[in-house]
């Protein structure tokens, strides 16, 4: 399947509130933080991110290697995807890996391949952005120094 039907399938899903195949990480929460895409959900989703990465603690090689974890934070990055687009009116396009790097060959220096670049996307004449790194920055690190709604809003 292309990235960008995945990435409408993965909030289609979720807005109409349809299992996940691998399940789905807290949604409960997600459904609590009234994803509607404004600016002001995206704080929202960094207040989430603290809450779970307070509360839980979590190993990042734990987290990832349950697929409901997985889906979770995918799901958070199309919705930023997603934000940036419907704010900004511009279109973005998702790419897996090895399509960014057929796409924009001198990545490969500064973008490892690993979760945080498994899907990046470009935003119509602004330019290529990873959103997976400030979610799991904000997800990992203690304490955060990125925050989803900054990164996001120098793309609008």
């Amino acid at each position: 399947m292309p990235i960008n039907e995945l990435a409408s399938r993965y909030l289609d899903t979720f807005m109409r509130n349809e299992d996940f195949p691998d399940g789905l990480s807290f949604r409960k929460a997600l459904i609590e933080c009234d994803l509607d895409y404004s600016l002001d959900s995206l704080s929202r989703i960094d207040l989430l991110l603290d809450q779970v990465r307070s509360q839980l603690m979590p190993d990042r090689s734990s987290f990832m290697s349950d697929y409901a974890n997985q889906t979770f934070l995918y799901l958070l990055a199309f919705y930023v995807g997603a934000t940036i687009s419907k704010q900004s009116g511009r279109k973005v396009d998702w790419y897996q890996y090895n399509e960014m790097l057929a796409a924009i060959p001198d990545n490969k220096n500064f973008f490892p391949e690993c979760f945080a670049t498994s899907i990046t996307c470009i935003i119509e004449k602004k330019g290529f952005f990873v959103p997976l790194a400030a979610i799991e920055e904000r997800l990992f690190e203690e304490p955060p120094t990125k925050s989803v709604k900054f990164s996001a809003e120098r793309w609008i």
